[in-house]
């Protein structure tokens, strides 16, 4: 793994380009792991960046987890493995709160408790949480899930999307989701699985910059710039400590810990081993379509499903449902 990768050093020019740096460049170099951790994910982003955000990639995601694009997950899961209406749960990392409001609604919920390291996010939360009708079943709570006590199965239900690939060692993270769950308690499970730092293999950065570059340049540039992305490169070992160093820091070893802790009761791969290093910093392209843009993305999604038929690649991202083993 490299000290500094080009990726790095365009990744930096963006973030001076949108006035996002400067004095706090700095303020990340000197600060600990976890105050670095923090002031990456109290940050609000107004633009897209990912490939998840794009509408036709979650009706893709929705398509291969749950049989339907036009079905959610949180309805699947609600009718397949949630009976009765007075569950509780807990999720972790709940950012803006979105997913926690979204669970609420499916009307399967007593009680939800979102906890996230961000302060700014827990507040960010609140207020949204006022505008809905579920102030009264969910919480929003500040706090570090690695270290944040909860009583021994006190919870029905453990939601843990996008949140374990930040938590080292993984193995005790899913030990403390063990401990908190009721017996017979399920964990749902969202999550990043691909090579731990994003060090995508030489096969996989090969294809994606084939495929990026069948694009059409106007689909290739940086949000409020003219400049182009022409390759995928991998993250290098400093921006990843410096920016966030919790993040994919033991994401190939989630499954494993996942299947020696819990029955998996479902399990649906859904890609993004070419779709999010591709599509990272141009997904804006893709908010607003065209016929143009709807043969770019099915041409992405085609090539990614050969692919991953073919096993020429493994999916980098994994939705689960798994149950509680007993003691």
């Amino acid at each position: 793994m490299a000290l500094v990768t080009r990726g790095d050093v365009i990744a930096l020019l963006l973030r001076a380009l949108e006035k996002r740096e400067g004095s706090h460049l700095l303020r990340r170099v000197v600060s600990p792991g976890k105050a670095r951790v923090r002031m990456t994910w109290r940050q609000e982003r107004d633009s897209i960046r990912n490939w998840f955000e794009i509408p036709q990639v979650e009706m893709r995601q929705n398509g291969l987890i749950t049989g339907n694009q036009d079905e959610c997950t949180y309805a699947y899961v609600a009718r397949k493995f949630l009976a009765g209406n007075r569950l509780t749960a807990l999720s972790l990392g709940s950012g803006s709160g979105s997913r926690e409001i979204s669970w609420a609604e499916t009307g399967k919920f007593e009680r939800i408790i979102g906890i996230d390291v961000s302060e700014e996010r827990v507040k960010s939360a609140r207020m949204k949480l006022a505008e809905t009708r579920y102030a009264d079943i969910v919480e929003f709570v500040a706090g570090d899930a690695m270290q944040y006590q909860f009583e021994s199965e006190s919870f029905d239900v453990v939601i843990a999307e996008g949140i374990l690939h930040h938590l080292s060692p993984v193995e005790t993270a899913l030990e403390s989701i063990h401990r908190t769950l009721k017996p017979g308690g399920i964990v749902i499970v969202n999550e990043y699985v691909g090579p731990d730092r994003f060090q995508w293999s030489e096969d996989q950065l090969r294809y994606c910059n084939a495929l990026l570059a069948l694009l059409p340049v106007e689909l290739r540039t940086y949000r409020g710039t003219t400049l182009t992305k022409s390759r995928v490169f991998r993250p290098g070992t400093l921006s990843m400590l410096v920016y966030d160093p919790s993040e994919a820091i033991e994401s190939s070893k989630i499954i494993g810990a996942l299947e020696r802790k819990f029955n998996v009761l479902e399990r649906r791969d859904y890609g993004g081993t070419i779709l999010q290093p591709l599509l990272k910093d141009i997904s804006h392209h893709f908010i607003e379509m065209t016929p143009e843009k709807e043969e770019a993305l099915r041409l992405l999604f085609r090539a990614e499903d050969f692919l991953l038929g073919a096993r020429l690649i493994e999916s980098d991202f994994t939705f689960a449902v798994a149950q509680k083993k007993a003691a």
